[in-house]
């Protein structure tokens, strides 16, 4: 099948077959035409020995029917002679003449039907030539006897007839007999022939059946396989230059004889072939360019210090390069695996992951998403993959190249930003609380000492004192004196959190933890990272927050809310209350493990009663600040005032002073600062518009009714004094103030609380 090819189907060969030189058709139509001439002739042949077989069946058929007519013939000639001897013998001449006259008729009829069907008889039969003298002597005869006969017995000469019948009748009878005879022979002769002409029919018939069967068969036998072979060997031919191609064998030809539709294909296979060939040598030109270009830069992507592979049209891996391999620890084929992203994307980000991919690939643009993965440490990464297509001539994607960016960092450094501006926002709101730590009293000074001291090193600072005694003043004076000062100061306000949020306050949570955690977030503590964390009102933590602090205190890691992975943090911890931590400790509310890894270093602010040699200095800084900032020029303070003052008890400390000055400098009208003296009688009594039925007259009421009051709100509160279910809110009052007033009465809140 590798001859040399023509250039056209239209050119026949030398040795081309003679089919081939006709179309499929026409050759199909041809040979069945043959084959039907041959069964018609076959089958008039068989029609002709058949005819031949009906003729001597009915010659045979003829010459019985003579010899029975013959035998009639001869039995009525006996019967008449019989008869009319009979009736001599008798000498009836009344029966004699009945009867002759019907035997007469009898014998006629039989005459004239013996010849009538030797008169149909085919000439070749002889019998004819036998038997009609003898029947004609008989019927010219036998009229004149019976009158005769008539004679006699009309003259009673019985005698006369007996002889007559004797000599002249039975004579003919006996000639009947005879011809009988004779023509038994002739129609046995007749027979034998007419069998033997039979035989010699059916076995022409045979003879026949046998040569037009089987020559029609030898000729369809023939005629189908030279056909099938003008067929099935182009076929092979196409067949064989098909499997070349498919193998890339884009030199092979086949051979073209003929001009039928096969032929023409094969005109057109090889076309394709030369076609082909022209295209694969351009495309191998194209793909050794193409892959001298890919060496390259694959050798250029290895230098890249990021995650760079490329994809095939579907999304599986195609290549990667040696930073991607070295994040995974583990092999290009294992990486290139389907389904091997769907295994390091983590789970929170594998639905939008691959949605992100479907989008991309369906619309064959460059994209971006961003996710999670993991690496071999078993620790996740935040990093942006970019996707951009190869695409050729007509649009069609090649594949993709993916440039992958690790933006953990960013990841953190933006959340911790976020929560540096959380925290910054509620610091610009308190800013009234952060003025310098002010004052030269003794008492000022040792805590000043002690903040001196401890501030350099990372033990953890718990700040104790009233409300309002500026306890975060001095954990951002030890913030900014210590090696942290460059990082964050995180601020948490324990007891204005929800015990219910609380722990995702402080250590984070991730996504779909809890109603309403839309999104991972980080907690206080993360971002603190490196900085310094101030857990204000730490009495107020739940029991099951306090076990979390003791550890991160402890083992410096924490979980986020709806996670089991551990966070390693490195954060100085400072805590602050005016509970009696000791007391709670006592009553069950405060662990006391937690406390004594808050005790490390206590510092102990006096109250602002403790230190009336720091209220004048205190209050000119407040002057400066607040006048300035009405836009006031005050530039002395009355006497009375600085004694009134001074000799106050201070229940709300500095932060009390600080509001009271405000409210002066708002209401000063000259150079010379004054305030009503019932202002300080009536500070506790106008802390809040909001009283409540419970409170209404409390100020009034006995020191006894006081405690009575306190004591219910403090045991429906099971203990706790701020927050939405404190006891302050129920009451009606600030927190400083029910504070105050549970110091002042000697009241034990902490028998209240549960557990």
């Amino acid at each position: 099948m590798n001859e040399v090819t023509t250039s056209s189907a239209s050119a026949v060969p030398q040795g081309t077959p003679f089919l081939s030189r006709f179309n499929i058709g026409p050759r199909l139509t041809v040979c069945f035409l043959l084959i039907i001439f041959l069964m018609l002739l076959g089958n008039g042949l068989l029609i002709w020995q058949f005819h031949r077989l009906r003729v001597q069946a009915d010659r045979l058929a003829a010459v019985d029917q003579e010899l029975i007519a013959v035998l009639r013939f001869q039995t009525s000639l006996h019967s008449f002679y019989s008869r009319l001897n009979e009736l001599a013998q008798l000498e009836d001449k009344a029966q004699l003449f009945a009867e002759t006259e019907r035997l007469r008729r009898v014998l006629e009829e039989d005459g004239n039907q013996t010849q009538a069907l030797f008169n149909r008889l085919p000439t070749d039969i002889r019998l004819g030539s036998i038997v009609s003298p003898t029947i004609e002597a008989v019927r010219s005869a036998m009229p004149f006897h019976v009158e005769a006969i008539r004679a006699l017995a009309e003259a009673g000469d019985w005698v006369a007839i007996r002889q007559r019948l004797t000599r002249q009748v039975l004579p003919l009878e006996l000639l009947s007999s005879e011809l009988v005879k004779t023509v038994d022979e002739e129609v046995a002769t007749e027979r034998a022939e007419a069998a033997s002409s039979i035989r010699l029919a059916q076995s022409r018939m045979l003879v026949i059946f046998l040569l037009t069967g089987s020559g029609t068969l030898l000729t369809a036998a023939f005629l189908g396989v030279s056909i099938t072979r003008s067929i099935t060997e182009p076929l092979h031919s196409l067949v064989e230059s098909s499997r070349s191609l498919a193998r890339g064998d884009f030199q092979h030809q086949i051979s073209i004889r003929g001009k039928d539709e096969l032929a023409q294909l094969g005109a057109v296979s090889n076309e394709t072939a030369k076609t082909l060939n022209s295209l694969y040598q351009n495309l191998q030109s194209r793909e050794d360019q193409l892959r001298e270009s890919e060496k390259e830069l694959k050798e250029l992507i290895e230098l890249v210090p990021a995650h760079v592979f490329v994809l095939r049209p579907d999304g599986t891996g195609l290549y990667a390069n040696r930073v991607v391999l070295d994040y995974y620890g583990t092999t290009p084929e294992r990486w290139g695996a389907e389904g091997f992203r769907n295994t390091v994307v983590h789970r929170e980000d594998l639905e939008r992951y691959l949605s992100d991919l479907q989008t991309g690939f369906k619309n064959a643009e460059p994209f971006e998403t961003e996710a999670r993965i993991l690496g071999k440490d078993g620790r996740y990464r935040w990093f942006l993959s970019r996707f951009n297509p190869l695409q050729d001539e007509r649009g069609q994607i090649l594949r993709w190249y993916v440039a992958r960016t690790d933006i953990e960092e960013g990841k953190q450094e933006t959340e911790r930003a976020l929560n540096e501006n959380l925290a910054l926002r509620e610091e610009v709101n308190r800013t009234s609380m952060f003025e310098e730590i002010l004052g030269s009293s003794a008492n000022l000074m040792v805590v000043l000492s002690e903040v001196a001291r401890v501030a350099p090193t990372d033990s953890t600072v718990l700040i104790l004192g009233e409300t309002g005694t500026g306890k975060e003043l001095v954990a951002r004076a030890i913030h900014k004196q210590s090696r942290r000062a460059n990082h964050a100061f995180i601020r948490v306000n324990c007891a204005a959190i929800p015990s219910s949020l609380i722990s995702s306050e402080l250590f984070g949570h991730e996504k779909g933890a809890f109603t309403g955690a839309l999104q991972r977030r980080l907690g206080r503590f993360e971002a603190a990272n490196a900085g310094t964390i101030f857990l204000d009102e730490i009495g107020e933590l739940p029991a099951e927050t306090q076990v979390a602090l003791l550890r991160v205190i402890q083992e410096r890691e924490f979980e986020r809310v709806g996670s089991n992975q551990s966070i390693s943090v490195d954060v100085r911890i400072l805590a602050a209350t005016n509970r009696d931590l000791k007391a709670a400790v006592a009553a069950g509310a405060f662990r006391q493990d937690l406390f004594f890894r808050l005790n490390v270093f206590p510092i102990q602010l006096p109250a602002l009663r403790d230190r009336p040699d720091d209220i004048p200095l205190l209050v000119e800084y407040f002057i400066e600040r607040y006048a300035k900032k009405a836009g006031k020029r005050i530039r002395s303070i009355k006497k009375n005032t600085l004694e009134l003052f001074q000799a106050y008890e201070w229940p709300g400390n500095i932060r009390e002073l600080q509001n009271l000055v405000e409210r002066a400098v708002l209401l000063c009208d000259g150079d010379s600062l004054s305030i009503d003296a019932a202002w300080l009688r009536q500070e506790t009594q106008t802390e809040t518009p909001r009283a409540t039925v419970t409170l209404n007259g409390i100020e009034q009421v006995k020191d006894r009714r006081e405690r009575e009051l306190i004591e219910a709100a403090l045991a429906e509160c099971a203990g706790r004094i701020s927050g939405p279910s404190g006891a302050a809110v129920r009451l009606g009052i600030p927190r400083q103030t029910l504070d105050s007033m549970i110091a002042r009465l000697g009241i034990n809140k902490y028998k209240h609380m549960s557990g």
